[in-house]
């Protein structure tokens, strides 16, 4: 399902969800429809080719055309009439050479103009996460200090809270996680 940037905006759904919720999901159309208004006219006529010539329809009309085109050949032949080529059908393998070049370059333009929105949504996702570790970091260290203020509470040592508390090394824990060895049989 496609929808074009105007269909999203300010859509509201009948289903109850907290403001929050909302709030979250008008953003994340804002976004999307801030990427697409920022592609130019070629980029949005690319993608919306792009979206037509991958239904099952336009293989079903790109089949049926081939089908059409060697069967009208064929018995143009026989009926003794002018065909417009002979098997092997060098025109519509032409012709089938060039769609094909066309359609991989619209695919690549598109996969393109997706993929600038898919980073600038892995750096969102990033500075959330990396927000969140410090919210969380700092909600840990609160209760700590908390439960060492409280006369209630039991005073101890807790080594894990307090590793918790501190906020992690984003670069040391990415080196980790690339010299790391994988089992063998895994990607």
């Amino acid at each position: 399902m496609s929808l074009y940037p105007d269909q999203l905006v300010g859509e509201i759904h009948n289903s109850p969800v907290s403001g929050h919720v909302e709030e979250t999901v008008q953003r994340l159309i804002e976004l999307q429809v801030e990427h697409d208004r920022q592609a130019s006219n070629m980029q949005r006529i690319a993608n919306r080719v792009t979206a037509a010539l991958g239904k099952p329809s336009s293989v079903t009309f790109i089949i049926m055309l081939v089908i059409a085109w060697i069967i009208g050949n064929y018995s143009a032949r026989r009926a003794g009439l002018i065909s417009f080529e002979q098997f092997p059908f060098p025109n519509l393998e032409f012709f089938a050479t060039i769609g094909a070049l066309v359609v991989a370059l619209l695919i690549l333009t598109t996969q393109r103009h997706a993929e600038a929105l898919a980073e600038k949504r892995a750096q969102l996702t990033l500075e959330i996460a990396m927000l969140s570790e410090r919210k969380n970091t700092k909600i840990i260290a609160l209760l700590e200090e908390q439960r060492r203020d409280n006369p209630l509470l039991e005073s101890r040592v807790d080594r894990e809270a307090d590793e918790m508390g501190q906020i992690s090394d984003s670069f040391q824990n990415l080196g980790k996680i690339e010299g790391a060895k994988l089992p063998k049989g895994t990607t």
